[in-house]
């Protein structure tokens, strides 16, 4: 083979293996970017699943303190017919 001509490829395969360093270089960066973003992301969801879980009680309790109240109102709207109705009648 001509000198020249071998020169120039060990040239290349230098050149192609320097590239292909940055390369892996660059594909362990995302790689490491990747695992970061789904830890992230599995906080977020853990976050996001413990908020809703804390509205969806207070919003319970909220409704059952309501509920409460309006059968308490209901019940003595109740009472006041009957006692209406017994003075009525009576």
């Amino acid at each position: 083979m001509d000198p020249e001509f071998r020169t120039y490829l060990d040239d290349q395969r230098r050149h192609f293996d320097v590239v292909a360093e940055a390369m892996r270089s660059q594909v362990q960066l995302v790689a490491e970017g990747v695992g970061t973003l789904g830890s992230r992301l599995d906080r977020l969801e853990e976050n996001l699943r413990e908020e809703i879980l804390r509205s969806q009680r207070e919003f319970s309790a909220m409704i059952r303190f309501r509920m409460q109240s309006l059968n308490e109102g209901f019940r003595g709207w109740k009472r006041g017919i009957t006692n209406w109705k017994s003075e009525f009648e009576g």
